[in-house]
């Protein structure tokens, strides 16, 4: 593979913050990184109601009502939740019992979108509350992976904590958390992760190192950390 063919293949498969937004993630998704779509989808679903004076109502008619059924979650508002910082929406999923391992037909999980945007709190909130850090996406891609795309060094260190698999990689490319780190100069984020042991040896399917990744795309202080 001659070096232009291979930038562009880099360019578009590991991680801008636009490809990963729409490539990596959702499609037409609404990040906290890129955000420009209106939500189209409510936080919570509850039935519509009319007000009525009751000094309007006929006798027979002041009856007691039936108690108004309590608001169900679905997997579009809770992902979107997840991914937006929504800790309220996350709650009432978690009160009402939302399997919080659900994912969508890209196999994210809430997890995963939550750590995207390094939102911290609600990756312990999912994670403590049942949510797995080691799902896989379509691609065999992790939320350690997710996080590592950003500045997200302390949602990075608590899935590393809470058991997520450091040096995991995806099914596509054989990129790992490392590699995706180092690619967009995470440069903090790569120190965590070199805390903990990634091991920054691993090549990818053409041979690259996290190193490489670093150094190709002008991130001198991640590339030297990867020196060290």
């Amino acid at each position: 593979m001659d070096s232009t063919s291979k930038t562009t293949k880099r360019s578009f498969q590991i991680v801008t913050t636009t490809t990963v937004c729409i490539g990596l993630l959702l499609s037409g998704c609404n990040s906290q990184k890129n955000t420009t779509a209106e939500k189209t989808t409510p936080l919570v679903k509850t039935m519509d109601v009319v007000a009525t004076d009751s000094s309007e109502l006929n006798p027979q008619d002041k009856i007691s009502k039936s108690p108004a059924a309590e608001p169900a979650i679905d997997l579009q508002t809770f992902l979107d939740a997840a991914l937006n910082g929504e800790t309220d929406t996350i709650q009432s999923a978690l009160d009402s019992k939302f399997d919080v391992n659900s994912t969508n037909e890209q196999k994210r999980s809430g997890v995963m979108l939550a750590a995207f945007n390094g939102h911290t709190d609600i990756v312990k909130l999912l994670v403590r509350n049942g949510a797995s850090p080691n799902l896989r996406d379509s691609s065999g891609r992790t939320a350690l992976m997710f996080a590592s795309t950003g500045d997200n060094q302390d949602t990075v260190e608590f899935l590393i904590v809470s058991g997520a698999k450091l040096n995991a990689v995806d099914n596509s490319e054989g990129f790992t958390a490392l590699m995706f780190a180092a690619a967009e100069g995470q440069t903090e984020v790569v120190k965590t992760l070199l805390k903990y042991k990634a091991d920054a040896s691993i090549k990818d399917a053409d041979g690259e190192s996290a190193f490489g990744f670093a150094s190709k795309n002008g991130h001198v202080e991640a590339a030297k950390l990867l020196t060290d």
